[in-house]
């Protein structure tokens, strides 16, 4: 592989090159090499490794307990406001409001678009954070208005993250049963008609199928698999329970905070899903790791799946025998993650150079950021500071990955970002972000040099703009904004 072949592969499987980092001389060496662990999450101030000086309360939560905790918060303060609502005058409860409940909403969002563009554009493994990508818009969460789950879907995130160098199967399983998921889609409060709590009426709570159908449809086999309305109730009844344990009232004493299965709320008896039987004679909880243990090692996961990420990293219908090689490996590793990811770059770097992706727009923004050497915004949404909020710049490009609309994540299919407003929100940050590259006029030349090659069509473009009397700056927009950055095989 060439230099101009791999600028182009770092594109495809990560966020480019750098202007200061060096060519692999083994691409694909180079890409597979950063799939076996996951790096710590940091707010990464350059690719040297120093640290952005934050605020002290711009902190990352990773443990159950400390999203407990901060769920608690978060509800408590909410009740809190709401009280004061009702006496007080309308300017200072909004301004309390807005004191209160930042530290829940928009500067959670803000920190944790901030942490992710940090680990794309200045981590140490941006192959890794690519498919981290993947696997957080796969098994999608986000805060809905009653679910007050903000500050669980960072952590939610990194759980994922944290379970790519292990199996599918164990990624499913903390996914299903994490505090953001079983908010998310309403699976805390889902109650079996003949529950315990329900005979003894310590509850009203109903059987709720969102985390059921989806953990079908979405996660696993695929509407392929043709289950029936009898299956879906079954995984629901076989759900019932899992939920979230919160430090108030009604935590129990011994039960750790965060996921968990409480029996009581648990459909009893055996469900019968797609002709198996599930029960619990020995474990309460059983019934759902046997089911994940089945749907992780169902064939038309692994169909479903690979023809998922081919669709992620290949192209928008990717060749059917790219997918079977893909089934194949995940199939035989018993859904190894760092199996499946390598064998993704292998496909990548052998594929046809006819192929084409049009870049979405978080990988358009950290891309433009790798390549370009531009500094990321930092300035945190706190009312008179000034600067660009990375979380509004990604929800004005048009994926706010923090609230992500629709449990079916974001499309993966080129067409669905192809359109001109789409295309004039990133031309006009495109200009906006100039602002941040040292020295954009020499810096541009070698750029382009390095990423399509010093006699390409886009160069003898952009020469013939800067004789029109073009500066630096709408140089470096047009080239953000061509169609060789924009499709990442250009």
């Amino acid at each position: 592989m060439n230099e101009l072949a791999t600028a182009r592969f770092a594109r495809q499987v990560g966020f480019g090159l750098g202007p200061e980092e060096a060519t692999p001389a083994d691409a694909v060496g180079w890409a597979s090499g950063q799939l076996d662990s996951a790096p710590k999450v940091k707010f990464l101030a350059s690719r040297a490794g120093d640290e952005l000086p934050l605020p002290p309360e711009v902190r990352l939560l990773d443990s159950q307990n400390e999203v407990a905790h901060a769920l608690q918060r978060h509800i408590d303060s909410r009740l809190a406001v709401l009280a004061a609502s009702r006496t007080m005058p309308k300017p200072q409860w909004e301004a309390l409001r807005f004191q209160t409940m930042q530290p829940f909403i928009n500067l959670t969002g803000w920190q944790e678009g901030l942490a992710r563009g940090c680990m794309a554009v200045n981590g140490p493994a941006p192959v890794f954070e690519r498919f981290w990508h993947f696997w957080t818009n796969h098994f999608t969460v986000a805060p809905s208005i009653n679910n007050n789950s903000h500050t669980a879907v960072g952590p939610y995130m990194r759980m994922l993250r944290r379970h790519m160098t292990g199996s599918f199967r164990d990624m499913l399983f903390e996914a299903v049963t994490h505090p953001a998921m079983v908010l998310y889609l309403d699976n805390a409060r889902s109650t079996g008609a003949n529950s315990i709590a329900r005979r003894s009426r310590a509850t009203t709570d109903e059987i709720n199928e969102n985390l059921g159908r989806e953990l079908l449809e979405l996660f696993t086999i695929s509407t392929a698999a043709g289950y029936s309305q009898q299956d879906v109730d079954a995984v629901t009844h076989i759900l019932t329970g899992w939920g979230v344990q919160l430090p108030n009232r009604a935590a129990r004493p011994g039960i750790a905070l965060g996921s968990y299965f409480n029996y009581d709320r648990h459909e009893p008896g055996t469900q019968t899903f797609m002709g198996k039987s599930y029960s619990a004679v020995i474990r309460h909880d059983g019934k759902l790791n046997d089911l994940i243990d089945d749907l992780a090692a169902h064939p038309l996961t692994a169909q479903h799946i690979c023809t998922k990420i081919a669709t992620a990293f290949l192209a928008d219908k990717p060749h059917p025998s790219s997918i079977a090689r893909l089934v194949t490996v995940f199939s035989s590793t018993k859904g190894n993650l760092p199996a499946l990811h390598k064998a993704v770059v292998r496909e990548v770097a052998e594929s046809s150079p006819t192929l084409r992706k049009f870049v979405d727009p978080q990988t358009w923004l950290w891309t433009a950021h790798r390549v370009s050497g531009a500094r990321l915004p930092t300035a945190p949404p706190q009312r008179g500071v000034a600067g660009e909020r990375i979380h509004g710049t990604l929800d004005e490009l048009g994926q706010a990955i923090h609230d992500c609309p629709q449990p079916n994540g974001w499309s993966l299919q080129s067409q669905d970002w192809i359109s001109r407003e789409m295309l004039e929100r990133r031309l006009r940050y495109g200009y906006h972000l100039t602002r941040r590259i040292a020295q954009p006029a020499e810096l541009l030349p070698q750029v382009l040099a390095r990423q399509h090659g010093p006699d390409s069509d886009l160069v003898k473009q952009l020469t013939g703009l800067k004789a029109k009397g073009l500066d630096a700056k709408d140089l470096w927009t047009a080239y953000l904004t061509s169609p060789a950055f924009l499709w990442s095989q250009a």
